[in-house]
């Protein structure tokens, strides 16, 4: 995670005027140098090795000054040269040869000088940002070591500790310079993994106290455990980085996640506080903390670090100027060296007063290997269960923050990063870290981005940022000991108020109510609970959030769609008027979104039911209760025939009040209720036969017939392994009773109480339409003359059956059949329509092609399909279900495998005219479902010929497509 926050680096945009400039030169094909280049600021010139003379060298801030003639873009010549040129040829192509090899020498010659002056300074510069970086890294690493070994064991050798820390920084960033993408990332040990390793070593440290161990034995196994901690981290980090897992680390909720960098904001500024006064403040509360800084002494000694990290943090967010941070770090301890030399005070009396650290043992590199005595390791410390635990939760938290920081520096960049790559190179780093006695480290964010704005995109400061870490470590100075301890713990207090700031402030804006109360409860609970219990505590309160949160969503809500079917006038306004009524229509489709699980599953129920105007018998309820107890108590336990009984009572009451009884009266229940699950990813077992098979149930004792559309794979396959839909063969003869209604069927007792599946919605509106026209004409003993020859809907009726052009464009448009526009059809238009054949799965055309006609379905059926890499995600998530089904099943589900089908056209089904008319390619593929499928094919030609030929025809074929247009309109959610 990112240690230093500045966010002025991430404002400090270049101006736009310079973008600009680029754009004009490069659209104008004008390339331009700057005459001496040597003599440019290193602000002035974005250096890569990549520019040539065709390309703009530009300004990080800005264009370099152009002179307005072109003349002075190109390269010049002397006369002496030109005349050279006119003596070696005298033919003119030669002459141009010539000059061109001329003209090339002399750039080659000035790009060769350019770029020598500009390496040389270059790295000039590297050294100036690599300082830089070690400038403000170097403190704050300080204060790490403090924080990871805080307790009052490691004291006397906090100095040398606090070089392995840096030693360990230096690896990292070694790691970093051969291996990240990345040239100029910046790499130390970081902020995540800080509490990991101090819980390790304070347990440590604790254990071998209490059993009577020296210091020897607690340095050598706090350093072999955070070593042991860190290299297998690091294995860990490149298998899930090899394996292409970095996904699988962001299923730690991010409140939780929140709650726990919360508590590191926290943490480091006690750390801080207690480095400012020589005092320890982690382990104890936060009221032991306000004890300790109630003390006259104490407060004096924290105030002026925690101003200074106040300061600082006020500098980073708010500060324009990439050079304001470091500056103010600088001018800290300056400002207290400036004080001590006005008023007389010398380093001895600052060292007294305790501003400054005590005088220790010079921290040397043999110090710092003596450090680790494998015989006074305690293995059974090492490999503990408490360690082991503490190690669990730090693979998470630091492989999410790593991730974390990938995705924050490529947003910044504005370039897209593989974050399995990256998460391989921290894994290696940590890897080599941990076998040099190292601890965990990875981006620092802030650092990475403040170089790349340079433009310096160099792994040389990285290099050298490297030997400045390593000339710290060998170095015999102790930081500790001059540098004023306040100004140390400012850089702690620093970055724990802005954690603080980022994930208790700000985030406030960016998480719902609930999320962030459950990234307040991780927060206090790591505190109460440590940080395992704390975590496993987030998770906890994150998953009930959850469960709570989504049972209470709408997910449903009332469609106003018809079929596509081309009806009779007559039969399209008895649908209009009874099958689609607004108030209480007969066919009533209900459109199901996101998850439907145990949690949200009852409550779907009741809208639904309220929808409907049903509501559950004794024996409903007996079975729902049975199927989730919870929902009718309060309490976890089952509810009681008693307390049933008193809320049916209840509910009977409330329906025999009058109110009640005229409200019933009015109200008119669907003949067939639909379903659209096409947006609902998926159902749980227990929804299945909580909600969807007591709805069936409830639906059938009160007439209505409960259709299920658009479900995918795992969902179907749920709905009927749970038995709550038909099996395939009874399907099939339901939807034939539906279809075909006119037709004599074979009486077969089948199951009853149960949800008939439909692959598209269009199709089934269809069906139910097609046996509602039918009840309503037998209920009032009508019967049309053309019922008998051709069926209401053009559909196939079983036996094969070809639609005349004429016939439907006239139930289309509701023209008369004796128009004589319509008799003449047949006559002269229809000569000029293509008619062809096909048979099942035959494509009618594909997606990306030319859209050169659109078709009228006369017989058959044609499905059109989504294209199969479009709907990778869907089939690549059910696959394993798709296993487990039988062939008959699969075949039945799987019919659409080769893409999914948006919807089914039947017999005066018109498709593929919105590509023709925009004349664009095809967005879809077309494939016939059914043998002797015949398709009206109208071409562009088509058109112009009965254009010419015959205007009536061609009017009523551009209403025909008009009203088709319209009726795909009406079943969009649009005014």
């Amino acid at each position: 995670m990112n240690m230093h926050r500045y966010e002025s680096s991430t404002n400090n945009k270049p101006r736009a005027g310079s973008f600009d400039e680029i754009l004009v030169n490069r659209a104008t094909g004008r390339s331009f140098v700057s005459p001496t280049p040597q003599k440019q600021s290193h602000m002035s010139v974005y250096h890569s090795s990549s520019h040539h003379s065709s390309a703009p060298i530009t300004s990080r801030y800005g264009s370099l000054p152009q002179d307005s003639s072109q003349e002075r873009l190109l390269p010049k010549f002397n006369s002496q040269s030109e005349a050279s040129i006119r003596e070696k040829g005298s033919d003119v192509e030669e002459q141009q040869f010539l000059l061109k090899q001329e003209t090339a020498t002399n750039n080659n010659n000035h790009r060769d000088s350019s770029k020598k002056s500009s390496d040389r300074s270059s790295f000039f510069y590297y050294i100036i940002y690599a300082l830089l970086n070690t400038t403000m890294s170097v403190p704050s690493l300080y204060g790490y070591a403090s924080v990871i070994f805080n307790h009052e064991a490691f004291q006397p050798h906090i100095a040398t500790l606090s070089k392995l820390v840096i030693w360990s920084s230096a690896v990292h960033q070694l790691c970093f310079v051969f291996f990240s993408s990345l040239s100029f990332a910046k790499a130390e040990v970081q902020d995540a993994g800080l509490l990991f390793l101090s819980i390790m070593t304070n347990y440590i440290a604790d254990t071998v106290l209490a059993d009577g161990g020296s210091i020897e034995e607690i340095l050598s196994t706090s350093i072999v455990t955070l070593a042991a901690a860190t290299t297998s981290l690091g294995l860990v980090l490149m298998f899930l980085g090899k394996f292409n897992c970095a996904n699988a680390v962001s299923y730690l909720p991010l409140p939780v996640v929140g709650g726990y960098l919360a508590f590191i904001g926290y943490f480091c500024v006690v750390a801080g506080v207690g480095l400012c006064i020589s005092k320890s403040m982690i382990g104890g509360d936060f009221l032991t903390d306000l004890q300790l800084l109630a003390d006259r002494q104490s407060f004096l000694l924290a105030l002026p670090g925690l101003l200074s990290g106040l300061l600082m943090m006020v500098v980073a967010r708010l500060s324009q100027n990439d050079a304001a941070l470091p500056l103010t770090m600088f001018l800290i301890p300056t400002s207290f060296y400036a004080f001590l030399y006005l008023f007389g005070i010398t380093l001895d009396d600052a060292r007294e007063g305790k501003w400054i650290g005590k005088i220790q043992q010079t921290a040397s590199v043999s110090t710092l290997i003596e450090l680790v005595d494998f015989s006074q390791v305690r293995w059974d410390l090492v490999f503990s269960a408490k360690c082991l635990s503490v190690w669990c939760g730090m693979v998470f938290v630091v492989s999410f923050s790593s991730c974390l920081d990938v995705a924050a520096i490529s947003m910044d960049m504005g370039e897209p990063l593989d974050v399995n790559k990256e998460l391989i190179t921290v894994g290696f780093s940590n890897l080599i870290s941990g076998l040099s006695f190292g601890q965990t480290g990875s981006y620092i964010f802030s650092q990475t981005i403040l170089t790349y704005r340079t433009g310096y995109l160099s792994r040389w400061i990285g290099f050298l940022g490297v030997l400045m870490f390593l000339s710290v470590v060998v170095s015999g100075v102790n930081l500790l000991q001059v540098v004023p301890l306040f100004f140390l713990g400012s850089t702690l207090i620093f970055i724990g108020i802005d954690l603080l700031y980022e994930w208790v402030y700000e985030v406030f804006h960016k998480l719902i109510p609930s999320e962030y109360l459950v990234l307040l409860a991780t927060f206090v609970a790591i505190q109460v609970l440590g940080i395992d219990g704390g975590i496993v505590f987030g998770v906890i309160i994150a998953v009930v959030e959850y469960v709570v949160s989504t049972s209470r969503v709408s997910s449903m809500r009332r469609v106003m769609k018809q079929s596509r079917a081309v009806w009779q006038p007559y039969h399209r306004k008895l649908l209009q008027e009874v099958g689609y009524d607004t108030n209480h229509p007969k066919i009533l489709t209900l459109e199901i979104r996101e998850t439907v699980f145990f949690g949200s599953s009852l409550l779907l129920l009741s809208r639904i039911c309220d929808e409907i105007g049903i509501s559950a018998s004794p024996t409903d309820m007996m079975e729902m209760s049975l199927a989730s107890p919870r929902h009718f108590s309060k309490s976890p336990m089952a509810p009681t025939a008693t307390s049933l009984i008193s809320s049916l009572k209840k509910r009977r009451r409330a329906q025999e009040s009058p109110e009640a009884t005229s409200l019933n009266e009015k109200r008119r229940r669907p003949k067939y209720l639909l379903l659209d699950l096409s947006q609902v990813p998926n159902v749980d077992a227990s929804a299945a036969r909580s909600c969807f098979l007591q709805l069936a149930k409830m639906c059938h004792k009160n007439g209505i017939i409960m259709i299920a559309t658009g479900a995918n794979p795992r969902v179907d396959w749920i709905l009927r392994s749970h038995d709550v839909a038909y099996s395939t063969k009874d399907e099939e003869m339901v939807k034939s009773q539906l279809l075909y209604p006119h037709h004599i069927v074979d009486t077969v007792d089948l199951p009853h109480g149960k949800v008939l599946l439909f692959d598209s919605l269009n199709v089934a509106l269809q069906h139910c339409e097609t046996r509602l026209i039918f009840d309503l004409e037998q209920k009032q003993k009508a019967s049309l003359s053309t019922s008998v020859v051709i069926p209401h809907s053009l559909m196939d009726t079983g036996h094969l059956f070809k639609a005349k052009l004429s016939t439907i464009f006239s139930r289309l448009l509701g023209i008369a059949k004796e128009n004589q526009v319509l008799n003449c059809f047949e006559e002269g238009g229809i000569a000029q329509v293509e008619e062809v054949s096909y048979y099942s799965e035959d494509e009618v055309y594909t997606k990306g092609e030319n859209a050169d006609s659109f078709y009228v379905v006369l017989a058959g059926g044609v499905e059109i399909r989504r294209d199969a890499s479009d709907d990778f995600d869907i089939k690549a998530s059910s696959t394993a279900v798709m296993k487990r089904l039988s062939f008959a099943d699969r075949k039945n589900i799987g019919k659409s495998s080769f893409g999914e089908v948006v919807s089914y056209l039947q017999v005066g089904g018109i498709f593929g005219y919105i590509d023709f008319m925009l004349d664009r390619r095809r967005l879809f593929n077309a494939v016939c479902s059914k043998d002797d499928t015949v398709l009206a094919k109208f071409t562009k030609s088509t058109l112009e010929e009965l254009e010419q030929d015959s205007p009536d025809v061609h009017r009523i074929i551009e209403k025909a497509l008009l009203q088709a247009s319209l009726m795909e309109l009406a079943n969009f959610d649009v005014a």
